[in-house]
């Protein structure tokens, strides 16, 4: 298989890193400074790629072509530019898959991490930069919202989304409430370090427009 063959992919980032200086690179190349909560990471030959050109500046520095078929190489520094930021997290996505390809927390204010993803991982299971990461990803939903140890976080609503999960020592108790406009199948991910689920749940006519709640107890 060449370069040429291989399906386009086009990764985003995702997770708490706004807050931070991220140095991100990706097989060797610097792609990203700063903030890189905006950056569209493709294939070397994306077809994309020869539009690029003709697109402004600003939207040519959010993409970068540099993704290889099978193993990738990342490279991660962060540093929290503001007081009382939210932990650090960092996660790549694709449009097609759930959950993330690659995810890194740290509550630490500054930090490094190298490791590696896979394009195209046929068990699609996420390559972590830290064994403690938790996370809960949702597809697109009208309304998605979780609750960890009655502590409600980030609510999304019409997108897809990545919630980053802070536990305790022992059990943990988390309450997944979703909202879905139409029939069909809608899919969410669980990581955590001693429990990982991939739920795939069937929206019934009767379901439609009504909050549904999943619980679930899991160690740390």
């Amino acid at each position: 298989m060449t370069t040429k063959d291989i399906e386009p992919v086009k990764l985003f980032v995702h997770g708490n890193n706004i807050s931070y200086d991220v140095q991100l690179s990706i097989n060797g190349i610097v792609i990203g400074s700063g903030n890189v909560s905006s950056l569209k990471i493709c294939n070397e030959n994306h077809p994309l790629k020869d539009q690029v050109s003709d697109l402004p500046a600003m939207f040519r520095d959010q993409i970068a072509f540099v993704l290889k078929e099978g193993e990738n190489t990342i490279s991660l520094q962060f540093k929290q530019k503001t007081n009382n930021a939210k932990p650090f997290s960092f996660a790549l996505t694709s449009v097609n898959e759930i959950p993330p390809l690659y995810y890194f927390s740290s509550e630490k204010t500054s930090g490094s991490v190298s490791s590696t993803f896979y394009i195209h991982n046929p068990d699609k299971a996420p390559c972590l930069g830290n064994a403690d990461a938790a996370f809960v990803f949702s597809e697109s939903i009208s309304f998605f919202h979780t609750v960890i140890n009655e502590k409600p976080l980030r609510a999304f609503g019409g997108s897809g989304g990545l919630t980053d999960l802070t536990l305790i020592e022992g059990n943990n108790i988390l309450k997944v409430n979703y909202i879905a406009s139409e029939t069909g199948e809608f899919t969410y991910y669980i990581k955590t370090p001693n429990f990982t689920k991939k739920v795939v749940k069937h929206i019934t006519k009767d379901q439609v427009d009504k909050k549904q709640i999943d619980i679930y107890t899991f160690e740390k």
